[in-house]
């Protein structure tokens, strides 16, 4: 429900936006600079735009510091076109307004535009209206349904936002509350402390990311807000070239930006009614020339889809299609696959335009958009009846654990938990009958998926025993080469009514429950132990939850203990102690170990150039690369020093360890990150040193197994033997114990 009231708003804030876009403004997708402006570029290849922290979906900060967000991808689509790099640093919106007049940045993103910023920015075209609006309690129980209702009222609003206490001034009957974050005016509002806010979308966005879903939308104030990029005002040629980028981005671009971040415009009555969706003449037109749209599914999901044995769908996202079908006035066509991987593979091929049911990754949305997820499930744990589960999978590390191929949740899973062992079955019944028979400790899946399988195929002898913090929220992903089939389908995901959802979801889920036998009779003798067992019931639920967020913050300080703040790599503490493991484990298991050592060539001169901020860009571009191509269970990348990684290979042999190193340094090249300042090296690049220690390196009596750091310092030997032969190589070592030393 909380989603379905943030999206609506969301709509109406963007009421105004399709005007500010037109056609004529997007009808070129090059742009042609000025000698002055590439001049500009080559002297300032990065500009550092500060921006606010808490202003989603603008600027989406994720947990391991990667940012996100509508203004980003905006920023993206600039840079691509332009040349020009952007850098967006987000924190407390106050501080970086400072540092922008101070010049310690650039500029600010994700702002508007004001006579006292003039003094030290200029202000690019806007790149989006929003529609200021006041957001109250949920249930709005003092009926402020206008603005002569506020008099007398509360006005929470967060300090520095100028626009807000610009916006304030017009409310003098009303007190205004200034608070240092938007975290903290959601939470004025939501205990009553305050009793209205301002919004343009961001902080209704937030507060429902943040599990504070206690406002909501009250009215309109007919307050429209332009944001802009601000640039420093002796830099006029970065607003030229800000301004031109903008003007080459496409219509269908824009749409596409658009669909991701936010569902296509309703008006006010629309969102307050939940009336069903009206289609643009662009998304009716698209529509008629598509039909059958191409559909894929899992064929074997219960109770989310699968297929009947006669090959007909079936399931409560196929139940929802139908609906979503009869208002757009549309079909689908369903394309047959064999298994879930097939069928990722199909629309990743373009052979299929949507995909049910699909967990939002982003994997996935490298070629997938989602509409906004119509259900969102917690993962659960699956074991056998006699076995126990304390909830916390790193107690769990020595045990098997069984997952469907190609769901989502295995990579998020070996990466929280590298130790964690995982087999990937080919269906559901195979994995609950592996644990069955204690072939595997556990399944990993979602509740009615589990319930479904084991009902109908009767598996009796195990037992759900506790959910994970990880969720599975369940949309319908629609190529990117298709965004008005996405702006169509999200607007009939929206005209879903929670009812309606819940109906459906009800229908292959729920349990009958009957009663046979009257008990009535027995209440008088046992009403006193049954109160004394609901105290009790009571005191272990709250110990237990009590226990539950005591284990999770415990998790979260020990992944912050084991993590790089900069690159999101594991650090040199993780990397001391992940090493000797994993050497240990070689040494037992006969099984070949690859050490990869990495130097940043000449990034002491990168910094000296470009200064610390632009080459802490640098470092998680390079970590970022590190992340992707480290991505099978048994890879580990950490930051070990300044510009010094290393990654440990524990489940590959040695020509794919060669072809590992060769393609990372290769596209760590293809970056093309500038570094004019060094005549041997135009862009950044890597030293790599490989050290490969064969399985059978200690199959013979003589052998002499070295300790880990020896094999450390043998590959840190090879990484300066690349530096020292001209950078930007591999250079390879097979490592061969020596023979015992004996004595005449």
């Amino acid at each position: 429900m909380k989603q379905l009231i943030l999206l609506f708003i969301l709509d109406a804030v963007l009421a105004f936006y399709g005007g500010l876009w037109s056609a004529s403004a997007f009808a070129s997708s090059s742009v042609t600079l000025t000698t002055e402006e590439l001049a500009f570029i080559q002297a300032h290849p990065i500009i550092t735009l500060g921006t606010g922290d808490a202003w989603e979906p603008y600027v989406i900060v994720g947990d391991d510091g990667q940012i996100s967000g509508y203004d980003f991808d905006i920023i993206s689509k600039i840079q691509n076109l332009t040349g020009l790099e952007f850098r967006l640093l987000p924190g407390d919106w106050r501080l970086r307004q400072d540092q922008a007049q101070r010049r310690e940045i650039d500029g600010l993103s994700t702002g508007a535009i004001h006579p006292e910023r003039h003094v030290y920015l200029n202000f690019s075209d806007p790149y989006i209206r929003l529609n200021k609006f006041v957001l109250v309690t949920k249930g709005n129980p003092l009926n402020i349904r206008s603005r002569a209702d506020l008099d007398g009222r509360t006005i929470a609003i967060h300090r520095g936002n100028l626009s807000d206490e610009k916006v304030a001034q017009g409310f003098p009957r009303s007190h205004i509350m200034l608070l240092d974050s938007v975290d903290a005016v959601i939470e004025a509002v939501s205990t009553g402390q305050a009793d209205a806010t301002f919004d343009n979308g961001a902080m209704l966005y937030r507060a429902n990311r943040i599990g504070s879903p206690y406002l909501q939308f009250a009215l309109s104030i007919n307050e429209s807000l332009d944001l802009v990029f601000g640039v420093r005002n002796d830099w006029p040629e970065a607003i030229s070239i800000i301004n031109k980028g903008l003007r080459a981005i496409t219509e269908t671009e824009r749409q596409r930006i658009q669909a991701r971040w936010f569902l296509a415009p309703l008006t006010n009555s629309e969102a307050a009614n939940y009336q069903p969706l009206s289609l643009s003449t662009e998304e009716s037109d698209f529509l008629n020339r598509i039909d059958p749209i191409r559909l894929c599914l899992d064929p074997n999901w219960m109770p989310f889809e699968s297929l009947t044995l006669d090959a007909h769908p079936q399931g409560i996202f196929i139940d929802f299609v139908a609906i979503l079908m009869q208002r757009l006035g549309s079909n689908t066509q369903l394309i047959y696959t064999a298994n879930w991987n097939e069928s990722l593979a199909t629309i990743r091929a373009g052979r299929c335009d949507m995909i049910l049911g699909a967990a939002i990754t982003p994997e996935r949305s490298e070629y997938l958009n989602f509409t906004r997820p119509l259900l969102s499930e917690p993962l659960v744990v699956t074991i056998r009846t006699d076995n126990t589960f304390n909830g916390d999978l790193h107690h769990y590390s020595d045990q098997t654990f069984m997952m469907v191929s190609g769901h989502a949740a295995i990579e998020l899973l070996r990466r929280q938990y590298p130790a964690m062992r995982i087999i990937e079955a080919s269906d559901i019944a195979t994995a609950l009958r592996a644990v069955a028979a204690g072939n595997a400790f556990g399944y990993i899946d979602l509740m009615p998926t589990i319930a479904w399988t084991a009902q109908h195929e009767n598996i009796l002898n195990i037992k759900i025993a506790g959910n994970l913090s990880e969720r599975y929220d369940l949309a319908i992903g629609v190529r990117k080469e298709l965004p008005l089939l996405l702006s169509s389908l999200s607007k009939a995901v929206v005209s879903l009514r929670p009812e309606e959802i819940k109906t459906v979801h009800d229908r292959w889920t729920s349990v009958r429950y009957e009663q046979t036998v009257d008990y009535r009779w027995l209440w008088p003798y046992f009403s006193g132990g049954i109160l004394l067992l609901l105290t009790m019931l009571f005191w272990n639920h709250r110990l237990t939850r009590f226990n539950e967020a005591l284990r999770n913050a415990n998790a979260r300080i020990v992944l912050l203990t084991i993590t790089d703040e900069l690159t999101g790599l594991f650090n040199r503490r993780y990397f001391h102690e992940i090493m000797p493991r994993e050497w240990r484990r070689a040494l037992r298991e006969q099984r070949p170990l690859h050490l990869l050592l990495i130097d940043i060539d000449y990034f002491k001169l990168y910094n000296d150039g470009y200064g610390h901020p632009a080459g802490d860009v640098v470092l998680q571009r390079v970590g970022a690369l590190l992340r992707e191509h480290t991505r099978r269970g048994g890879d580990f990348a950490f930051r070990v020093g300044g510009e010094e990684f290393a990654v440990l290979l524990t489940e590959i042999n040695h020509s794919n360890a060669l072809k590992f190193a060769e393609e990372l340094r290769i596209a760590t090249e293809q970056l093309a990150i500038p570094h004019t300042g060094n005549a041997v090296a135009p862009v950044i690049t890597l030293s790599l040193g490989l050290l490969c220690v064969p399985a059978n390196a200690f199959d013979h009596a003589n052998a002499i197994p070295l300790s880990w750091e020896s094999v450390y310092h043998r590959a840190d030997d090879l990484l300066y033997q690349a530096k020292n032969e001209g950078r930007n190589r591999v250079i390879v070592g097979d490592w061969q114990p020596p023979a015992l030393e004996t004595s005449i």
